[in-house]
């Protein structure tokens, strides 16, 4: 399940490979994604780490991802995605319904969400972290105990903006190696290639945010 007028470039001196323990999983030319995968010490799941650059303008960026009941059209294996509470433009309290395949149980998870952006750099960064006992649990899921992981969005020259996603979760409960090696590059490279299709919508290509600032 997913959340291309707007084309999607790889410029390799603007995202340079990663160096240390980071592993290039997959690498889409065509549409300038780049998922990276590392060990976890202690966790049988590795943390994952897309990339991507895009035309797009900030705001843009912000209301797609701010426009939580739309994930299910784009993010991968999203099932539901509700905002719990709203404490401000910048914090958040949501609740997510992630599918999986038979036989493993689908999960659902609870975390905050917040907003934050470069004065100078005019750099974004949405920090994501779980907050399982924030909200009841649900007897058909199983529940996500911890997660952590962020967006960021940093504009560069010509109305280019890199687009980091990266995640690390322990979803609990027994995952066959083969899903769980899956999951880790499947899920950046779908979530990033939907993310791109979305932009093209005018609600999020024309939109504009007051709690966003855009780059010069």
């Amino acid at each position: 399940m997913r959340y291309l007028g707007f084309v999607c470039l790889w410029l390799a001196v603007s995202l340079p490979v990663l160096a240390g323990d980071w592993t290039l999983s997959r690498e889409d030319r065509e549409q300038g994604i780049r998922v990276y995968t590392r060990e976890v010490p202690g966790s049988a799941l590795k943390a994952f780490r897309g990339e991507m650059q895009v035309h797009s303008r900030l705001s843009s960026l912000v209301a797609l991802v701010e426009d939580a009941r739309q994930g299910p059209q784009w993010i991968y294996q999203c099932r539901a995605l509700e905002v719990i509470e709203s404490y401000s433009d910048y914090d958040k309290l949501l609740y997510m319904v992630t599918d999986a395949p038979w036989p493993v149980s689908d999960r659902d998870s609870v975390f905050v969400s917040h907003l934050s952006q470069d004065p100078d750099s005019h750099r974004i960064r949405i920090e994501m972290d779980a907050r399982p006992a924030a909200f009841p649990d649900n007897d058909d899921f199983l529940r996500i105990r911890t997660m952590s992981g962020f967006w960021e969005f940093t504009p560069r020259p010509g109305g280019l903006v890199d687009v980091v996603y990266q995640v690390h979760a322990e979803p609990g409960g027994g995952i066959p190696s083969w899903l769980a090696n899956s999951v880790v590059v499947d899920n950046p490279y779908e979530t990033l290639s939907g993310m791109a299709q979305m932009l093209t919508r005018s609600r999020y290509r024309d939109a504009v945010l007051p709690h966003i600032t855009e780059a010069d």
